[in-house]
């Protein structure tokens, strides 16, 4: 055999062994990617509280008010754990937190709401908080519990109950994925959402400077293997183009390490309802309230007294 045939099938074979690796490396960062999304490490309630206990000057006092413990029991008999602050019991905001937080995440966003009049209502996702471990669906699942969880308050303090919804990132999705599901909406306050799961998974692979080429419809396969939900069933900014009248406000901190302040003008720009945008310079990912809380609040506020129904 001649040597360039020798140095041919060498060359082939190394070619061949690096796209063999690379398939390798695709699939198996695929594959982690759905499951840490889906099944990651959640905080402990303790340790949320001591976050939050951390930096509670944003609570603004918050904790001194009652808390009531309340709980909901979805359609497939799953409960839900929730606290609320009764305010005016015909005035209700309920707050979603984010993946893998839970309600004690709450108290610094509940706030901007109690001082406006409003009872409000914190409560654990499924699988998160005080719930029994499952799943997370990435605003899917997620959204249908908190359309029961409207359902039950109404039940419970009044059908003509003004109702509005906020949500910080995964919460902030959940929330818009409800925009059209929830009767009689007040407003919805959006902080640091994701446009769709793919969104948020595009964030993850750019944030690792890998390609999104392969990895995107190969996560998008394994969430749909696995957990039985796909990139459109958690997709918010497509249930946005069928708003036509609940208000939305859209915050996003600039400087958004996790989910890119693209996922926000995304969401903005396909929604047909009324609308406010507002960008905190220099913020990161739900940190505008710590970087300006009193322009925070009188945002939130002017939204409500201008837009809210």
């Amino acid at each position: 055999m001649e040597w360039w045939q020798i140095l041919l099938i060498v060359v082939g074979a190394v070619v061949l062994g690096g796209i063999i690796a690379y398939i390798c490396f695709v699939v198996f960062i695929s594959r982690y990617m759905a499951i840490t999304m889906c099944e990651p490490k959640h905080f402990k309630t303790r340790e949320e509280k001591e976050v939050e206990l951390s930096h509670c000057g944003h609570h603004d006092g918050f904790n001194e008010y009652t808390r009531t413990p309340i709980q909901f029991t979805m359609p497939d008999g799953y409960i839900i754990h929730g606290d609320y602050s009764l305010n005016n019991p015909k005035k209700f905001v309920i707050l979603c937190h984010g993946h893998r937080s839970n309600r004690y995440g709450s108290p610094k966003y509940a706030y901007a709401f109690y001082r406006l009049g409003y009872s409000v209502l914190f409560y654990d996702h499924r699988s998160h908080g005080d719930n029994e471990r499952g799943i997370i669906t990435l605003s899917y699942q997620e959204h249908l519990d908190l359309i029961e969880i409207a359902k039950q308050v109404r039940e419970k303090f009044g059908e003509d109950v003004e109702l509005g919804l906020f949500g910080c990132s995964m919460g902030g999705a959940t929330a818009l994925m409800c925009v059209n599901k929830i009767p009689n909406l007040s407003f919805i306050v959006s902080d640091c959402a994701f446009a769709s799961s793919e969104d948020l998974v595009r964030c993850f692979v750019m944030m690792h400077h890998a390609s999104p080429l392969l990895i995107l419809p190969l996560t998008g396969h394994f969430i749909k293997k696995y957990y039985n939900f796909s990139y459109k069933d958690s997709s918010p900014y497509l249930e946005l183009r069928k708003n036509k009248e609940v208000p939305i406000l859209f915050i996003h901190g600039d400087k958004d390490p996790l989910v890119y302040p693209f996922n926000v003008h995304k969401l903005y720009n396909n929604d047909n309802g009324p609308k406010r945008l507002e960008i905190f310079e220099g913020a990161n990912h739900c940190g505008s309230i710590s970087l300006d809380k009193e322009r925070y609040y009188r945002v939130i506020e002017e939204f409500i007294k201008e837009e809210g129904k």
